[in-house]
């Protein structure tokens, strides 16, 4: 079967963006709920503990359940009709939240955000991979991811905007002008959403590609691919240890600058927030430029060596944070996010590679799975517990912090080592340990 040229760069670009916004506006869905904690909390009266669950047990529970049979059907469906279809689920859900009257169903409308956002990273990368040719879809994947970066970042921004703007009088003289402020602000969240969705409409469902086929180009790339998921469950891990490591120091490092350096808080939110967007995106961008550099040969080896590289320089920027000067600390921040970025895009890239396309939604339905089970669920409660356990709480937060840091990567980056052998162990014909798994 003879496949037809692959989109046009502008028609690509233009997917990309629309996708970036997407990702910027389920993340703003996502997150705005944590700026209106006590409103929520004095109108339902409920507690802290219940609060929490809304933010965030209600959301990543179904958030990861649903993704990995959702990631299932984005390989065997239009992946624009899962998107669009999530982005009205999603957006329904936020109005729903926003007219809750009890707290059993706002946390209702929070598990249907989460399932319809569950559908969205896995079934876009996919997306992405069918629109740029394999020498550019690193690129294009780190753009993406970079986009969910600013997400990050600016969903804070966006929502706080519209609360300011909706304690000012934006609904005046409505019929909405009775509600509670909160209420409002989620209305406001989430109308948006429901005409955005036409947007993913003028997303075309390329073509899939038969990139699968390279396997039968050689019996070492044949055995390679062969050899199943095993070879790729160590990529899984070192993006979700890279995660994991994420969310402790997104967890701990503002605790850090406030006890170690005296830092003020609203200060050290803002300052923090701009270097992880900042060292993010750079990270993201360059991991996906990095990887169309390796290019595709050896189903994804080059890139790992380009994973193994970051990995092994945030050695020194993890002692870096376990410094006493200040700038040293504010320096290592958003190096240590750009070096986490470019291992996230340089192993999301070789997952792409490694699966045949036909595979390509659950291959990254499982990744964002254990990302989210093991960098939210492990990552924040890494650091105390070194603390506790290791360092004793006199040592402050630098020593824990830093050894979180060092352990993971160099956990992940013997991982890589191992698995780079067992590659080259197959293209010399002398086998691994590894081809037993």
């Amino acid at each position: 079967m003879v496949e037809p040229p692959y989109p046009s760069l502008r028609r690509g670009c233009v997917v990309v963006g629309i996708l970036v916004l997407t990702a910027i506006l389920a993340y703003t869905d996502r997150q705005v709920l944590s700026l209106l904690v006590d409103p929520i909390r004095d109108e339902l009266a409920i507690s802290d503990t219940q609060v929490s669950l809304l933010i965030g047990t209600a959301f990543a529970v179904i958030y990861g359940i649903a993704g990995i049979p959702l990631g299932y059907l984005a390989d065997r469906m239009a992946r624009r009709t899962l998107i669009f279809a999530g982005v009205l689920i999603w957006s329904a859900a936020t109005l729903f939240c926003g007219l809750a009257q009890t707290y059993h169903q706002l946390f209702l409308g929070r598990i249907l955000v989460g399932l319809g956002e569950a559908v969205l990273s896995p079934a876009a990368i996919s997306l992405i991979s069918d629109y740029f040719p394999p020498n550019r879809r690193g690129s294009a994947v780190g753009v993406y991811l970079g986009g969910i970066a600013v997400g990050i970042g600016s969903s804070l921004v966006i929502g706080g905007g519209v609360l300011h703007e909706v304690n000012q009088g934006l609904l005046a003289g409505t019929r909405l002008q009775t509600l509670a402020p909160w209420r409002l602000v989620l209305l406001c969240i989430g109308t948006p959403g429901l005409i955005w969705s036409l947007a993913i409409l003028l997303i075309r469902e390329p073509f899939r590609r038969g990139d699968h086929r390279a396997a039968a180009e050689s019996p070492a790339n044949a055995a390679f691919l062969g050899a199943g998921w095993s070879r790729i469950i160590t990529v899984y891990g070192v993006v979700a240890i890279a995660s994991l490591v994420d969310n402790a120091v997104g967890a701990w490092t503002p605790s850090l600058l406030i006890r170690q350096f005296a830092g003020d808080p609203e200060q050290v939110g803002v300052q923090l927030g701009l270097l992880l967007v900042v060292g993010y995106f750079c990270g993201f961008v360059a991991g996906g430029f990095l990887a169309d550099r390796a290019g595709t040969s050896g189903h994804g080896a080059r890139k790992l060596r380009v994973c193994l590289i970051a990995a092994l320089l945030i050695v020194p920027v993890a002692l870096a944070l376990n410094s006493t000067s200040l700038a040293v600390v504010m320096i290592a921040i958003p190096f240590y996010f750009a070096f986490s970025g470019v291992v996230t895009a340089c192993g999301f890239s070789a997952i792409l590679d490694m699966v045949p396309n036909r595979a390509r939604g659950l291959a990254m339905a499982i990744s964002f799975f254990l990302n989210v089970a093991l960098g939210a669920g492990f990552g924040p409660a890494a650091v105390p517990l070194a603390g506790e356990h290791l360092f004793g709480a006199s040592a402050g937060l630098g020593p824990p912090l830093s050894f979180v840091m060092l352990a993971s990567f160099l956990l992940a980056g013997a991982a890589l080592l191992l698995t780079l052998r067992a590659r080259r162990g197959i293209l010399t014909g002398k086998g691994h340990p590894l081809d037993a798994v």
